[in-house]
């Protein structure tokens, strides 16, 4: 009976070693199998790479969409009507004319507004250059693809009177060709002036003149001389007579109310001699002689000090 045992034992003991190598074997032989739910993708372009790879083809693969993108949405809007200009409007202008600043510029509605935006500057200087009242002029974008160019233009001072017509003459000494406007006929009208030295230089002291003065002017005329260029004369609308040097005369007009209100009759003011006293005579009753740019008065003439 002992021997039995001793057998059911060893039997049990192969048994066991049996079952557990057989569990042994099949759990290496499963680990050898792939996964059902780890399939492999061959199309993937991430297969077989490291996480760092993969970061660094994503982030190459999503700049190179990015870029495709842009370049697809760039090209739409190029051949959209979106680039092309709609309209050109004009800012600041008050004498200069509308139609030849546009076309000067060489703006053309319809066409790629990019590629006129950036030639501006020339378009600008065009604008300048062929408008004389314009002084300067600024192109800007305005309503997504409209533009707006903005002029400042040269003020008018003056009117010169010349065959019985008049022509405006600018802040720059320029005088215009062109026939002045109703609204210009009212200033002073400048009479034997030419582009030159004594129009610059009268027009510099013009800007200095207070607004009442400007106001009491009828007409400025040239009087130079070979040796004096810059003597002039002022005809003011209370019917008396100013004679000065350009050079000088917007200091000493200061005094002109003080002066006409103490006059009788209506008189030539002499600025022209010195600088501490003014002379005066009867328009009526004398006459003054001119020799060398100065001024030759009677002895009945009044001196009027205060300079």
């Amino acid at each position: 009976m002992s021997y039995k045992k001793d057998d059911d034992k060893g039997d049990n003991q192969n048994e066991n070693k049996l079952i557990k190598s057989s569990k042994s074997e099949l759990t290496k032989h499963q680990k050898k199998l792939p996964a059902k739910n780890n399939r492999i993708n061959k199309l993937s372009p991430f297969n077989g790479l490291t996480p760092v790879e993969e970061k660094k083809l994503t982030r190459r693969l999503t700049s190179i969409l990015v870029t495709l993108t842009i370049g697809i949405l760039i090209t739409l809007y190029i051949i959209s009507p979106l680039s092309k200009l709609q309209g050109v409007t004009i800012q600041g202008i008050d004498k200069a004319d509308n139609t030849s600043i546009i076309k000067a510029s060489h703006l053309k509605v319809g066409e790629n507004m990019w590629r006129q935006y950036f030639d501006k500057n020339q378009e600008m200087k065009q604008v300048v250059a062929k408008n004389p009242r314009v002084k300067t002029a600024k192109l800007s974008i305005t309503k997504f693809n409209h533009f707006k160019i903005k002029v400042t233009e040269y003020d008018v001072l003056a009117v010169l009177s010349k065959d019985d017509k008049l022509y405006p003459v600018l802040s720059n000494g320029k005088i215009l060709s062109e026939p002045a406007k109703e609204s210009e006929k009212e200033l002073p009208k400048l009479i034997g002036f030419k582009e030159g030295e004594s129009l610059d230089s009268l027009l510099m002291s013009y800007e200095n003149f207070s607004a009442k003065i400007k106001t009491e002017i009828t007409s400025i005329e040239s009087q130079a001389t070979k040796t004096n260029p810059f003597r002039i004369k002022l005809e003011m609308k209370d019917g008396n007579q100013v004679i000065g040097l350009s050079t000088t005369i917007a200091d000493k007009l200061i005094f002109y109310d003080k002066i006409a209100a103490e006059l009788k009759d209506k008189s030539v003011i002499d600025m022209e001699a010195g600088k501490t006293g003014v002379y005066s005579y009867p328009i009526e009753t004398h006459e003054s002689s001119v020799s060398d740019g100065l001024s030759n008065e009677s002895s009945s003439e009044s001196k009027i000090n205060g300079f």
